[in-house]
């Protein structure tokens, strides 16, 4: 049995149904690893053993060691261990915290709750206008020292990549940790090959949602409020859904460059017929993921657009990408200085086809006509 979804989907970003290989795993892991993998009974061990191999493969793919892989049950809560465990460790050499102006609300909930934490939002570029962090701001709040900072990897909501390299450099040469969400990256487009964390939800890859990885350096000190049990981060691991992110992510290994290729393509055809029809898009053009793109609209709510496509067979999201509610308006467009109460989000599923992106552009006009007259 697989799970189908509308040929016409296109927010990978909210998740993608689970193939034959992975829901076949994840079934066979809940038979399996039902009991306690803290335990030293059979059941335990072998509860214990899935949650190993999972962690395993993930590390393989990732280039780190297994000690270094975490999982968590979902990347907000991943984000909240990662920045809180690192905050509680150096809390004492400051409290201020770096954060970038258009992280998600995930980054930016954990970084407000920390306790006693002084939270500075770093600047986007003035020039490029894409949301990428201003470089000589970061430079310039590092001076001044820093507990950490939150810098993410791409952008979820726009798709324009961070300058990752540099400012991980930057914040290496002031001595500070840099905690990184790279939600939308894995299997879309290239990681970074050195970081100090970084945390993804499994759906970006095809996994199940309720689970999510934190990657480290060999080198991260951190002491998260609830100690990981055999790398799961808070509560009782969810074994069969480690382990199914795990087959998802070997599914994808080899195949996720030339789908990469194909979206890239697919997106720049999107974005020349909307800038021909005078729409504005978001993000960085050609820095960016290659399965992302958010435009503007005028006239009408981002939501109405979203019901109007979905009748005709079409999915797609509209305001902040890390909000529950889509009437919420986007900081991250507000901060590139844009219009953030009415946008729409693509984002290209792993086997998106140009029959899918044909119907999306052949409807859309239509569509917005609808909801603006």
């Amino acid at each position: 049995m697989s799970i189908e979804r509308s040929p016409g989907y296109l927010d990978a970003i909210a998740g993608v149904p689970l193939t034959v290989a992975t829901m076949t795993a994840w079934q066979s892991a809940a038979t399996q690893a039902w009991s306690d993998p803290a335990r030293m009974h059979h059941a335990g061990r072998q509860s214990g053993l899935l949650l190993d191999s999972a962690r395993a493969s993930i590390a393989t793919f990732m280039g780190v060691s297994h000690a270094n892989v975490f999982f968590a049950g979902s990347g907000p809560d991943g984000l909240r261990a990662s920045i809180g465990g690192i905050f509680a460790v150096r809390s004492n050499l400051s409290q201020r915290v770096l954060v970038g102006q258009v992280e998600s609300m995930a980054v930016l909930g954990a970084a407000g709750s920390l306790p006693s934490a002084e939270v500075i939002s770093l600047a986007v570029d003035p020039v490029q206008k894409t949301g990428a962090v201003d470089l000589a701001d970061l430079d310039q709040q590092l001076s001044e020292g820093a507990a950490l900072a939150c810098i993410q990897v791409a952008n979820a909501e726009v798709g324009s990549r961070q300058p990752f390299a540099a400012a991980l450099a930057a914040c290496r040469a002031a001595g500070v940790p840099l905690v990184s969400d790279a939600t939308g990256v894995i299997t879309h487009d290239s990681l970074p090959t050195d970081f100090d964390v970084l945390v993804a939800p499994a759906r970006d890859w095809g996994g199940p949602p309720g689970v999510a990885i934190v990657v480290t350096s060999p080198n991260n000190r951190w002491r998260p409020e609830e100690a990981p049990d055999r790398g799961w981060i808070g509560g009782f691991p969810d074994i069969p859904a480690a382990v199914a992110s795990a087959v998802a992510l070997e599914e994808s290994a080899g195949s996720w460059q030339s789908q990469a290729d194909l979206n890239r393509a697919m997106i720049d055809q999107v974005r020349s017929k909307l800038l021909s029809m005078n729409i504005v898009c978001a993000g960085d053009p050609d820095n960016r993921l290659p399965h992302v793109l958010t435009f503007t609209i005028t006239g009408a709510a981002g939501g109405a657009l979203v019901t109007e496509l979905d009748t005709r067979g079409i999915s797609v999201a509209s305001g902040s990408a890390c909000a529950a509610d889509t009437r919420m308006p986007s900081h991250v467009l507000h901060a590139i200085g844009l219009p953030n109460d009415a946008s729409i989000r693509i984002s290209l599923p792993p086997d998106c086809s140009e029959e899918t992106i044909n119907l999306f552009l052949a409807e859309l006009p239509s569509a917005l006509d609808a909801v603006t007259s």
